[in-house]
């Protein structure tokens, strides 16, 4: 079997629809915190309480208890094959090849969102590639002190249940207004803009030419793959997610697709190859693959509601 070169590859630009697609679909492309890995595992450091406290004159300082540790980023790939008769690519009026391939970024982007903040398994690196935000927040984590559901709220949208979600978040040690994020599954919209507070305000603000929409003072990113699945899928189903957390806190890796992808590369690429299953039929087959990692830092710099009722 013949090796991939550079040129098999379609060559993706920081332009490109999709390179586009995938920013745009993806929560956790777009704003989790990136890190490099010219390795298949990379440990990232995990920060842990720095005690502090007075210290009298000549006195002794005080020393932190506890083990610094780390998260574990695995590089995982996903991807798909879609078949193009040659027929349809050289008759069709549009640009087949360039919506296929914002199709394909785009599912690929509910796919790794839904891998990273909806399953609801812990990652094994095949069905489910990694342990997602909803899995860790449902866990204990005796490294950060963290019991398991602290940070968890179900039920019905409601005003209580949605401000006590946020303000899990907002009272963890983990906090930082500049860094605080929500997620969430569209299909929040017409519950959210149902609620209004005490004076009859509605908690959320549609935005307008350009701004975010708005809950509680805080940006929505919304997320196709905010929902709750067994295993990752690009056409989840499941229970709607709401996640609000410190991005610095959800570790994306950025890994390299492939040795044959010159530099600088996105671990993101698209394919055609122009014979896809021989000489005797006149298709191409169109493959997407991405390769990334993914941790999440500490389980109490999130806070999860699920929609169950």
């Amino acid at each position: 079997m013949a090796r991939e070169t550079f040129e098999d590859w379609i060559p993706i630009e920081g332009g490109d629809r999709a390179i586009q697609a995938l920013v745009r679909a993806s929560v956790i492309e777009r704003l989790g915190r990136p890190e490099a890995m010219a390795t298949d595992t990379k440990w990232v450091p995990r920060s842990g309480n720095f005690a502090i406290a007075a210290i009298a004159k000549g006195g002794t300082y005080g020393e932190t208890s506890g083990t610094n540790d780390y998260v574990e980023l695995i590089a995982r790939k996903c991807g798909g094959v879609a078949r193009l008769a040659e027929e349809d690519l050289m008759d069709s009026p549009v640009d087949l090849l360039a919506t296929k391939r914002a199709d394909a970024s785009r599912n690929m982007a509910i796919f790794f969102d839904n891998s990273t903040i909806g399953c609801s398994a812990a990652g094994n690196g095949t069905t489910v590639p990694y342990t997602s935000i909803y899995k860790a927040v449902r866990t204990n984590d005796t490294n950060v002190s963290y019991t398991a559901d602290d940070h968890y709220v179900s039920g019905s949208a409601t005003y209580d249940n949605l401000s006590a979600t946020v303000g899990k978040a907002e009272d963890s040690i983990w906090f930082d207004e500049s860094q605080i994020f929500v997620a969430a599954s569209p299909a929040y919209k017409a519950v959210f803009r149902g609620i209004k507070d005490n004076n009859g305000t509605p908690i959320f603000q549609q935005g307008t030419g350009g701004s975010p929409d708005m809950l509680f003072g805080y940006g929505v990113e919304w997320s196709m793959g905010a929902r709750v699945s067994a295993s990752a899928t690009s056409a989840p189903t499941g229970n709607p997610l709401l996640i609000v957390g410190n991005r610095d806190l959800a570790i994306k890796g950025n890994a390299k697709l492939t040795p044959y992808i010159a530099t600088p590369n996105p671990g993101f690429a698209l394919q055609r190859a122009n014979t896809g299953i021989g000489f005797l039929t006149d298709e191409a087959l169109l493959k997407a693959a991405m390769r990334r990692g993914f941790a999440v830092g500490a389980p109490n710099a999130f806070a999860v509601f699920e929609k169950t009722s």
